[in-house]
């Protein structure tokens, strides 16, 4: 149980206590974490918060604000973007501060414990891969942020609901009629989102971190008629991932050096599609032909 304006979030390696004087903020949070996960009790890595903010002492009552520890890092919103509000925020909290691992802004999945690594650009469709693969029996590991651990270059879970925007929500509604789905944020900065729910097998494995096996940069586009597959080098797959670290800048010559070494033993693709199910057979092939 949790009360109607605050909980604590214990998802692995990070935990949240949030507080919200926002109902739909907490009734988000039950529908999609699992209950085991939501307690009221107990202390947290990150304390956090979405309320309304105040001009001097006067509140804006259809405003909502994050905040860390009293700081915060955002510009307020609209009070009926404060779900959405909170798993930005929470995903900012580990980008910030997460330093003992290397952070790379990419999706991943895995069977087992080889994990396919999805990076690419916001709306490059990776969330969507990612969320579709999740409901074809991969494992999520993570949706926006991918935790390398510096000793062995293994992925940490960090499993946490799918952010998908506009039509992303359509193409996962159809295809999985039983995923369970948020509530919906319309005309964020991002566009219209929702999140999905992690899959069972996701939160119960989420603490088996897992060996990345395979990279892959996708993008969506509507013209393509089929998908296009290009394998690259691994100095560009390299050069890729290195944009999208967070804190390699932070960590150093040992996390560049370990970057280093998944890119150099590990295949990596871009692909384009328009097909879902063509981008999921494709990866589908690559998990499989490291068999």
């Amino acid at each position: 149980m949790v009360s109607s304006n605050s909980c604590v979030v214990r998802t692995s390696p990070f935990s949240f206590k949030v507080s919200s004087r926002f109902p739909s903020v907490i009734k988000n949070l039950s529908t999609l974490y699992p209950a085991s996960l939501l307690s009221t009790l107990g202390t947290a890595d990150f304390n956090v918060s979405i309320d309304m903010p105040y001009v001097s002492t006067i509140p804006l009552f259809r405003r909502a604000l994050f905040t860390l520890d009293g700081f915060a890092p955002f510009t307020r919103g609209p009070s009926n973007h404060s779900h959405a509000l909170l798993e930005w925020g929470m995903n900012w909290c580990v980008s910030k501060y997460g330093a003992d691992r290397l952070i790379i802004h990419a999706a991943c999945v895995a069977k087992k414990h080889k994990a396919i690594l999805l990076s690419g650009d916001s709306g490059s469709g990776k969330s969507t891969l990612s969320c579709a693969l999740m409901n074809e029996s991969y494992r999520l590991l993570t949706d926006e942020l991918t935790l390398v651990n510096l000793e062995d270059s293994s992925v940490t879970p960090f499993v946490r609901p799918i952010s998908l925007k506009d039509k992303a929500i359509d193409v996962i509604q159809r295809r999985y009629p039983f995923a369970v789905m948020g509530l919906v944020a319309h005309n964020t900065h991002k566009g219209t989102v929702s999140h999905c729910r992690p899959s069972d097998l996701s939160w119960s494995t989420m603490m088996e971190p897992a060996e990345i096996r395979g990279i892959v940069f996708p993008k969506y586009s509507a013209s393509t008629t089929d998908i296009e597959v290009s394998r690259i080098s691994s100095l560009d797959s390299f050069m890729k991932l290195l944009e999208q670290a967070f804190n390699i800048h932070i960590l150093g010559s040992k996390a560049i050096h370990i970057l280093q070494q998944i890119c150099e033993r590990t295949p990596a693709y871009e692909i384009t599609y328009s097909d879902t199910q063509r981008a999921i057979d494709f990866v589908n092939e690559l998990y499989e032909s490291d068999d």
